[in-house]
C-alpha cells in the first residue's frame, strides 16, 4: 500500500525549552498527525528562503488529536534558527516519512533503549503501545525529561547517567544487561534509538545474549524521499536508504556495523 505523504505549511503553537538540553515544538495539522506510527519522521523546512537551504529531519515525539510534537536539541545553525521561531510563525513540513518500529512483538517483552535525542520516538512508542521497560541514558540529571513529559508512558522507566546524578551510574547498557540476565533472552525484543556508539553497544550486547531487536539508524538526509541517495546505510543486504528503507532496521541487517 502506498503511504499518503503531505507537505504543508503549519503554524507553530508552542516552541519552548523543556529542560537544560531539549526544546519542544508543537503545531496543529490533521494530515501530518494522521496514521502516524512511532519511528516515523518529519522533514522540516525551517525558513522559506535559502538559509538554511536543506530541510531537517525530526522524529515524531507525539501525534494525537490533530496535534504534532517534536523534541529537539540545538546542535547547529538549522536548529538554532528553529529555536528562535515563535508562536504564530510558520514552517513547511513534509511527512510522515520512513518506516516504523515493530508494533506486534508476538508475546515478547518490549525493551526500549534510548539516549540523547533518540529518546523522543521511544516515548512515542511507550505512550501508545504497552512496553515492559524504557531505559534512558544521559550525561546527567539535567538532561532527563521532566515527569510531566513521561506521565503517559506505559513502561517501567529506568535511568542511567554518566555522572550518577540519577539512576545507575554509567552507560545505559548496564541496566540493560541486568534485565537480560534476569529474563529469558529469547522472550525479549529490544528497540533502540540514540547516538550510534550507544546503539552499537546495545546491538553487541544483544548478539552476545541472543536477543533480537531493531534500531532507528539514520544518516544525514537532504531530500527525505529516497531521491538524492545521500543517507545510505550499509546493511548485510547492501546499501539501503535510511529515509525510505529505514530509519528502522533489524539488528541482523546492521550486524556488520
Amino acid at each position: 500500500m502506498v503511504k499518503k505523504l503531505f507537505d504543508e505549511i503549519v503554524t507553530i503553537r508552542e516552541n519552548r525549552r523543556v529542560n537544560a538540553k531539549y526544546r519542544k515544538l508543537v503545531f496543529v495539522s490533521p494530515e501530518l498527525s494522521r496514521h502516524v506510527l512511532p519511528g516515523q519522521f518529519l522533514h522540516v523546512k525551517i525558513n522559506q528562503g535559502r538559509d538554511p537551504y536543506l530541510r531537517r529531519p525530526f522524529s515524531y515525539y507525539r501525534a494525537q488529536k490533530n496535534t504534532v510534537e517534536i523534541l529537539y536539541e540545538v546542535l547547529g545553525h538549522g536548529t538554532d534558527v528553529l529555536s528562535r521561531k515563535k508562536k504564530g510563525d510558520s514552517l513547511k513540513i513534509m511527512g510522515p516519512l520512513g518506516n516504523n518500529f515493530k508494533i506486534d512483538l508476538k508475546g515478547k517483552k518490549r525493551i526500549l533503549v534510548g539516549g540523547g535525542i533518540g529518546v523522543p520516538p521511544l516515548v512515542h512508542l511507550a505512550e501508545r503501545f504497552p512496553s515492559d521497560y524504557l531505559l534512558m541514558g544521559t550525561k546527567s540529571s539535567a538532561e532527563v525529561l521532566p515527569g510531566n513529559e513521561l506521565k503517559r508512558v506505559k513502561a517501567k522507566i529506568l535511568y542511567a547517567t554518566e555522572d550518577g546524578s540519577i539512576g545507575a551510574k554509567g552507560f545505559v547498557t548496564a541496566p540493560l544487561e541486568k534485565i537480560i540476565k534476569k529474563e529469558n533472552p529469547q522472550d525479549l525484543f529490544i528497540q533502540t534509538c540514540g547516538p550510534k556508539p550507544m546503539m552499537l553497544a546495545v546491538m553487541a550486547m544483544a548478539r552476545r545474549y541472543g536477543v533480537r531487536g531493531e534500531a532507528s539508524w539514520d544518516e544525514a538526509m537532504a531530500c527525505g524521499v529516497g531521491a538524492c541517495l545521500g543517507c545510505m546505510v550499509e546493511t548485510t543486504e547492501g546499501l539501503k536508504r535510511a529515509c525510505v528503507d529505514g530509519p528502522v532496521f533489524n539488528f541482523e541487517e546492521l550486524v556488520g556495523r
